[in-house]
């Protein structure tokens, strides 16, 4: 008399997802052996080009018929997007003093401001960046400028100055 154990099985699943966006790409692999290691900065060819490991997560999932999938999501983006350092309280006061003087010597114009860094041609601060991030910012949201400009003048240190 033969008694059937049940088996478990392994497998591998290796999905790509854009760390721009947060959507799952279409590479997805799946393999009965363990896929090689990725660690963050790795260089991988995805969708035809070659993107940047920026994380990676594993987590497995028990399915049916006694088979474990191990499942690795890897995070990438093109080469030439940069994480953001992480924010210090430097940097966050910078940020808010940034944002008095887009609203009170730009006007909430992030474009002039760019114009006049340029003709400067000095961006050791990061407002070159600051002003980018803030265009396009604005070009999702409208509403934006208005928000900004709603805390710049719920702040007094800038009318005690002008006084």
């Amino acid at each position: 008399m033969r008694v059937k154990k049940p088996e478990i099985r392994n497998l591998y699943v290796l999905m790509l997802v854009s760390a721009c966006t947060g959507k799952r790409l279409g590479a997805r692999r799946v393999s009965l052996r363990r896929f090689d290691a990725m660690r963050t900065g790795d260089l991988v060819d995805a969708c035809g080009t070659q993107q940047r490991v920026t994380s990676v997560a594993t987590r497995i999932e028990r399915r049916r018929g006694g088979v474990v999938a191990h499942v690795r999501e890897v995070c990438i983006a093109p080469l030439n997007v940069v994480r953001m350092p992480a924010a210090d309280d430097e940097t966050v006061v910078a940020q808010f003093l940034r944002y008095h003087v887009l609203i009170r010597v730009f006007h909430g114009d992030p474009d002039a401001w760019l114009a006049h860094l340029r003709e400067r041609g000095d961006d050791a601060d990061g407002d070159v960046r600051f002003a980018r991030w803030v265009r396009s910012r604005m070009r999702e949201d409208p509403t934006l400028i208005h928000s900004i400009r709603r805390m710049v003048d719920a702040t007094p240190f800038w009318r005690a100055a002008e006084a």
